[in-house]
């Protein structure tokens, strides 16, 4: 990304309003319109509006305008804008490459310190300031995002009467690797969420890791 184009995406993303607005638009992964906004984010619609044309200015979102079967104005959608360059690109063979050279329980904990480091290189890319702690929402926030630029679907789900937290995980990115090389892929798994939650201010912990607890669907729980 070019400099000045990174620059604008960050300037945008810098106010908790628009932050908020891109995580719903994002996680709710189809075009949504300004009025369910306003009813989800607790914000006026006249609120919103500035805020969405900013996000538009820096590429984050794109908007289009439907016609209702209803009598009335046509209804804009906004949805978030896919980055350019990101297709047409396949790696399997360098992975495939790169997985025959991790072999034995030393490479596999390398493998696992390094997949940690990543994890929380992720989640500063989305966090405050050093030394700055945050409210549990916006950690889950954070959270959330670092493990959809990973390349997951997350779904969280907080446990009553405790500071757990539930993660249910979709669509991994390295499910197409796992038939042939699982001990790698869920030791990279698991040290890529492990350098996530431990990265947030406060850190979490994994307490529990299930790989392929469903068809599709890894599980942890952290607090």
């Amino acid at each position: 990304m070019p400099e000045t184009k990174a620059l604008e995406v960050h300037k945008a993303l810098a106010d908790d309003t628009r932050y908020r607005l891109y995580r719903y638009i994002g996680l709710a992964a189809r075009p949504v319109s300004v009025r369910e906004m306003s009813r989800r984010l607790s914000l006026h619609p006249n609120t919103l509006r500035p805020h969405l044309r900013r996000l538009e200015e820096a590429g984050l979102i794109s908007r289009e305008v439907r016609k209702t079967a209803a009598v009335g104005r046509p209804q804009t959608l906004y949805s978030v804008r896919a980055a350019e360059g990101e297709e047409g690109r396949d790696y399997r063979l360098l992975a495939e490459m790169l997985c025959g050279l991790v072999r034995g329980r030393a490479a596999l904990q390398q493998a696992q310190s390094l997949a940690r480091q990543w994890g929380s290189y992720l989640v500063a890319q989305g966090g405050p300031k050093p030394g700055v702690r945050l409210p549990a929402r916006r950690n889950m926030a954070i959270l959330q995002e670092a493990m959809a630029r990973a390349g997951f679907q997350p779904r969280f789900r907080r446990e009553a009467g405790n500071s757990t937290v539930e993660v249910t995980l979709r669509d991994c990115p390295f499910r197409d690797l796992a038939d042939d090389h699982r001990d790698l892929v869920c030791t990279l798994h698991r040290g890529l969420v492990e350098g996530m939650v431990g990265g947030l201010k406060p850190p979490l912990a994994v307490k529990e890791f299930k790989p392929f607890a469903e068809r599709g669907i890894c599980r942890l729980r952290a607090g």
